[in-house]
């Protein structure tokens, strides 16, 4: 396809680490951007529900490219609400958006697309699997539910499967964590042999915005991950560093599994939820890391930012926040 200027952009979960770092990005760049979220802030963010598109059927009418970031993004959630969020959510927004004639539609997936008994280095033409749990069973059906509508052709679809984001904001790999380590709540699998993929924030963004723009992204899927990987210990050996704890404290999967099984029927008996969950267990007992050379031939990207250099913006924020104590 020709090349195509951008005339405004809808970016669904507006308020999440993904969709708010995405927006303040566009405006940045001085694109017109607009967010939507079950809660808006009276001025870019609208307030809507994309499960029922009519709600926000105006703006359909004004954007031509939709990044789609709202999701889910559990370990412990109920099935049903996964499933009511992440997939008929998805299918009821892409079926407005080619009702509205919207021409891109950029779907935010997950590397966990590929399943969690994959091992190596896999690149997008290795095949997905649902070993995982309902979240993983729910990015995939909701990737289906984007490329069934393409499938006539009346939409450009680009499906993007982020590594494992982290910095200021992430809640699975910032806030989270640092929580149950204040507690002593928290332990590496595998004995922290794990692999872990991190991909600072702006750079996924930044990816993402360019999957959104280039004219050979168009019926593409992306990985937007790091080059090769990190021991998951090491990832989270400056958490520890931070709250002036030592650690990570190191067990073998199989005893991960047993106290996570414990503690979410412990969670559930209470009516909470424990995202460290044995389905988050093995996902940080992987073996398998994720080819960029697609992202990097098509669209150019490549990750910036240092680890180091993100981590220590990640404490910056933390500190911040309160996360670090006194």
């Amino acid at each position: 396809m020709s090349e195509q200027t951008i005339k405004k952009v809808l970016i669904t979960g507006a308020n999440g680490f993904i969709g708010n770092t995405l927006m303040r990005y566009y405006k940045h760049n001085n694109q017109a951007v607009v967010g939507v979220d079950l809660v808006g802030n009276g001025s870019d963010i609208v307030k809507g529900d994309i499960a029922e598109p009519d709600t926000i059927a105006n703006l359909l009418e004004e954007c031509d490219v939709i990044v789609h970031t709202a999701a889910l993004v559990s370990n412990a959630m109920e099935d049903s609400d996964m499933w009511r969020v992440n997939v008929l959510a998805t299918r009821n927004l892409i079926a407005a958006a080619k009702k509205h004639k919207v021409r891109r539609f950029v779907q935010i997936s997950s590397i966990v697309a590929y399943g969690n008994s994959a091992e190596g280095e896999l690149d997008e033409d290795h095949p997905v699997h649902a070993d995982g749990g309902s979240y993983v069973l729910t990015k995939l059906a909701s990737e289906h539910a984007v490329l069934a509508a393409q499938a006539n052709g009346d939409i450009e679809v680009v499906i993007v499967r982020p590594g494992d984001a982290y910095g200021p904001g992430s809640r699975p790999w910032i806030i989270a964590p640092l929580e149950a380590i204040a507690k002593n709540q928290f332990m590496l699998p595998a004995k922290g042999e794990g692999f872990f993929r991190p991909i600072y924030i702006d750079d996924l963004v930044r990816g993402i915005a360019l999957a959104a723009e280039h004219p050979d992204a168009a019926g593409e899927i992306f990985n937007l991950s790091c080059e090769g990987y990190m021991a998951t210990k090491d990832y989270f050996a400056p958490h520890y560093e931070w709250l002036g704890k030592k650690g990570p404290m190191l067990v073998s999967t199989k005893l991960a599994l047993r106290v996570s099984a414990i503690a979410s029927k412990v969670a559930n008996l209470m009516g909470n939820l424990n995202e460290a969950s044995p389905a988050t267990v093995v996902q940080l007992a992987t073996k398998s890391w994720f080819s960029i050379k697609k992202a990097e031939r098509i669209l150019g990207w490549k990750p910036e930012m240092s680890f180091d250099e993100g981590m220590e913006r990640s404490k910056q924020w933390a500190a911040d926040n309160g996360l670090l104590g006194k």
